[in-house]
This record gives C-alpha cells, structure tokens and sequence, in this order.
C-alpha cells in the first residue's frame, strides 16, 4: 500500500516528535481503511429476542442475527454474560439450541442470580454489539405442554340438572414437580363445537384435575396449559381433547331400568302361575270358615221334612223324653 510507504517516511522524519508522529499515524491508517460505499445498506443490530427455561435448572436463549449485510458477507457471532458483578463470560454451548442461539447447562446455571449478556456481530468492516439483556432464571420459566387430558362422565346429575365431568391431565416431567423445583398452576378452557370464541376458563388450578358440572348434552372442545408460579411465561395449549356428552340415558340407567322391568315381570309370573292357582286354600289358610250354630238333639233333616200341618213344639218334643214333672211332697213324704 503505498500510504502504509508514506506512513514509514513520515515515522522517520518526525521521530523526536512523539506526539506529532503518532497522529499523523493514526491518520494515515484510518485512511488505509477502505471507505464505506455510500449506497451500501447499513447493517442492523442483533438482538436477544427469547429466553426459556423449562425446569429452573438449564436455560437457552435466541437472538435475531443482523440483516442488510452486502452478498456474500458473513457475520461470526459472539455471546458474553455476566452474573451479577462477576467477570465476564462467554457462552458455554452455541449447537445444543439450534442457530443463532445459546445454551446454558447446569453447571452454568444459577437460580437467583441476574445474568445479562449481549451479542456481538463480526464482520469483516465493523462489530455490531446488541443491547444488553438481563434476566433472572425463575422469570423466564416456561413448562412443557400437559398431556393426556382424558374425562370421564360422572353423570351425577342426570339431564335434568346437567351432566358431570371429571377431566384430569399429566405433566410430561414429573421428577420436576417432584424435586419442588417449580409449581404449576393450570389453566383449562372448554367451549361448545359451534361456539369458536366462546371459552369458558377455569383458572388457577392447582392440581392436575377439575370437574365441571352442569354441562348439558352437546360436543365440547377442552385444553390445557400450565404456568410456573414465579413466571408469567405460559406454556403451549395441550393436544384438543372431544368430549362428547349423549342425550340419552347413560348405559349404568339403562341396565337398572332393564332390572327392574325384567325383576316385575319374573314376579308377575310367579304371582299368576303360582299363588291364583292356590288362592282358595291360602283364602281357608288365612281366613277358616266360621261354623254354623248347632243344638244337640236337633236333627237338621227333620226340621227339613217337617210336616206343614204340625206345630213345631209337637214335632221337636217327639224327639226328647218327657220331662218330668215336678211333685208335692208332704211333711209324711207322701205325694
């Protein structure tokens, strides 16, 4: 370069003249410094767009890369961080979180603690530092999607005062709630099929299960998602679950109902084919004829043959031996 010449020259004529000579050398360098094209786009800077942690123990973080470079120019891109007034750092893993991203391991990861870190774009003419972004790990938790929302049909209030529904879900990482890293709260939606924005929410709910009462008979869409309890961040709706709720009687009233016809009707049977048949001797059983009066000595057929030109006395007193009768006797014991 024939400044790079002149630079030289110049060193050598004004070597007693420290100060003199080292300006003219940082002018005569920058000039070196090919200039800028006029009409080249101006690069914009990156920028920390997203940070997540799923369980309070690892943490990645993304950030949007420069755009308006000129074709064929590439930036190389460097992520510093700090935590709280500790030195600087530079991140631990660029692969595990895909391009443009950083990842902080266990080993790197410090729960109540500030990090803030900026990244730095490299070009061949210029840097390009970000600004800087602070975080705190508990802040930017964000929990996995719940899974296998199911429901079953309590049915406790029939179709009347509307149906019941026990809905219940899981966490996909369990050891996490079990180690008492994070605590979830849930929120669960459910709307009619036809009614698209209509959501009914549940919120605040604390275990992995809600039941919901009063649904009439109709198709019902139900999600869930979940939230840490020191994070604003929510996580992705689970998988859309169908509930279906049939306007007929349940199957449990249908097979009782089919009891009690088929217990009356085996009754009935045995009713008409075992106690009518029966029905006088259980009648004498219960309720013995009372017996007519009778006086002993009186032959019922004679009464029947009687004579109709006899007086009764004449025709009874032939039957009984003549009464005696009664005799005076004298102080002599004569009649």
């Amino acid at each position: 370069c024939l400044r790079w010449e002149l630079i030289k020259l110049e060193m050598d004529l004004c070597y007693a003249e420290h100060f003199h000579c080292f300006s003219v050398f940082v002018c005569l360098t920058w000039a070196c410094v090919p200039p800028a094209d006029p009409g080249a786009p101006v690069a914009s800077r990156p920028e920390i767009y997203y940070c997540r942690s799923p369980n309070m123990e690892d943490f990645t973080c993304w950030w949007h890369p420069v755009d308006n470079l000129t074709s064929g120019q590439q930036a190389a891109y460097i992520l510093t961080y700090s935590k709280d007034m500790e030195p600087e750092l530079e991140c631990p893993d660029y692969m595990s979180g895909g391009l443009h991203s950083c990842y902080f391991d266990k080993s790197h990861t410090s729960i109540w603690m500030y990090y803030c870190m900026t990244v730095t774009a490299m070009t061949p003419h210029r840097n390009y530092t970000s600004q800087q972004h602070c975080l705190d790990v508990a802040e930017i938790v964000e929990p996995e999607a719940p899974v296998n929302l199911t429901f079953s049909l309590r049915d406790a209030g029939g179709d009347e005062a509307g149906h019941s529904v026990l809905l219940s879900w899981t966490y996909p990482a369990p050891e996490v709630l079990r180690y008492g890293w994070i605590t979830l709260l849930y929120e669960l939606q459910y709307r009619r099929i036809g009614e698209t924005d209509n959501w009914q929410v549940k919120h605040h709910l604390r275990e992995p299960h809600v039941e919901l009462l009063g649904l009439r008979p109709d198709d019902y869409i139900v999600r869930v998602r979940c939230r840490s309890h020191n994070s604003r961040l929510w996580s992705k709706w689970s998988a859309a679950l169908l509930v279906s709720i049939p306007n007929s009687l349940a199957a449990g009233k249908v097979l009782v109902l089919v009891l009690v016809v088929g217990v009356g009707a085996v009754a009935l049977l045995v009713i008409a084919f075992g106690v009518i048949p029966q029905s006088r001797r259980i009648k004498d059983y219960f309720l013995p004829p009372i017996p007519k009066p009778r006086i002993i000595g009186i032959d019922p057929l004679l009464l029947k043959v009687m004579h109709p030109g006899k007086s009764s006395y004449s025709a009874l007193s032939a039957r009984f031996d003549p009464v005696p009768s009664f005799f005076c006797l004298s102080p002599e014991g004569e009649l």
